[in-house]
């Protein structure tokens, strides 16, 4: 046999391992990726869309960067509850100020945290308190928006005692957050869960997370505008952080290059094992040399296996307060530790890797930016200098005549 006839020996034989090595998906596999692919629900994902299986739940946060240099400001969105009523509201405002009150500042005379609580409308609340005990002119301005049943919470920091331009960069904010019923039609602006910010920002980081009730399963998302796509390939990262962290018992299920919101992307998914249990991880990113609010770096990560998320009491309302009280004020919530109850036990996947890879692969490939989900910003691109250009000769040719100039509407 000539060393053609060999090579291709040596295919055929490799190939035959390959397929006998691969586990057909059982009909039950098949039965469930059908129950949760087949039927997903559409998120507004940032500027964009994702669909995931119906019975899912998430949120997220944003962080919104106004100016690029070192001067920049900044103020945090986050989604705090939805369907929450103006009386759930007022509580979740008074519980939070009088938890922020009872804490006295030592290095101020032993004044209370809280500066102030001011009510601008029913559904608008803003508090102002000292960022730290430390520094006694850097404070914290948050303003609590009741978005139709949406509770918002703006957050930022000033300092220096410059609270004015903070205060009114919070209040303008404010009106450009609307409530969207319809995922897909969010139109321009950075979504977030069941809200829409039409801000006219610079930069945008965000992150995500989404599971089903009571999982191991989980999946996070991280959006983040204007960073740089990575230069060394997610395979290799996660080739050399199993190789420190797992000392290389790993199981690398597949790693490919893939599409990612319209972007080409990499994803790379390992299985790994102790003695106890097994856990598997996928992760994603995009690539794109022209980074923009439209073209967003973006990285996603499902883990399954591990700890388990507890169920959900329907009957006990959602805690409105606590996972956003400063540091300083979250006193009374965990119990001491000799009094906590002992770990749970980890868990290995309750799904198996062919039921992770088709959902992986379902949520991924549904994921894409909205149509007209940027808007140019005042006095900015084509149509404002079109605009702009239109008005110059209209206003040339009044001139020329001899008569008054038309006068437009204002906001026009």
């Amino acid at each position: 046999m000539g060393v053609r006839q060999l090579f291709l020996a040596g295919l055929v034989l490799a190939s035959f391992a390959g397929c006998a090595t691969f586990k057909q998906p059982s009909e039950q596999e098949k039965h469930n990726v059908s129950e949760m692919t087949t039927h997903m629900r559409t998120w507004a994902l940032g500027r964009g869309l994702i669909d995931l299986p119906a019975n899912w739940t998430g949120g997220g946060d944003v962080k919104l960067y106004y100016g690029l240099g070192a001067d920049h400001s900044s103020v945090e969105v986050r989604v705090l509850g939805e369907g929450v009523t103006q009386e759930r509201f007022d509580a979740a405002l008074d519980e939070r100020a009088r938890r922020i009150a009872a804490v006295k500042n030592d290095e101020m005379n032993d004044i209370p945290m809280l500066v102030s609580a001011r009510r601008e409308t029913l559904q608008k609340i803003s508090l102002q308190y000292f960022g730290s005990t430390e520094v006694p002119d850097t404070f914290v301005h948050e303003l609590h928006l009741l978005v139709d049943d949406a509770y918002v919470m703006l957050r930022a920091e000033s300092y220096n005692g410059n609270t004015a331009p903070v205060e009114a960069r919070l209040l303008k904010l404010s009106k450009e957050i609307f409530k969207v019923s319809v995922p897909e039609n969010a139109g321009a602006g950075f979504a977030l869960g069941p809200i829409v910010i039409q801000s006219h920002h610079d930069q945008e980081i965000a992150s995500f997370y989404f599971q089903p009730p009571a999982s191991d399963v989980s999946l996070e998302i991280y959006v983040n505008a204007l960073s740089a796509s990575q230069t060394k390939s997610i395979k290799i990262r996660t080739e050399e952080g199993a190789r420190i962290f797992l000392a290389g018992d790993y199981e690398n299920l597949r790693a490919r290059k893939v599409t990612l919101a319209g972007m080409p992307a990499e994803e790379s998914l390992i299985g790994f094992s102790d003695n106890t249990h097994r856990q598997i991880l996928f992760g994603c990113e995009n690539y794109r040399e022209n980074p923009s609010l439209s073209r967003p770096s973006m990285n996603f990560r499902l883990s399954a296996g591990g700890m388990k998320a507890g169920p959900i009491d329907p009957n006990e309302p959602e805690d409105l307060v606590r996972w956003t009280l400063p540091a300083f004020a979250n006193k009374g919530y965990e119990l001491p530790l000799w009094q906590q109850p002992a770990s749970e036990e980890p868990v290995n996947p309750s799904l198996t890797d062919y039921e992770a890879m088709a959902v992986w692969d379902a949520i991924l490939k549904s994921v894409r930016i909205r149509y007209g989900a940027v808007a140019a910003k005042p006095g900015r691109g084509p149509v404002c200098e079109y605009i702009a250009e239109s008005q110059r000769i209209i206003n040339d040719y009044f001139d020329r005549v001899g008569e008054p100039r038309p006068r437009c509407r204002e906001g026009f």
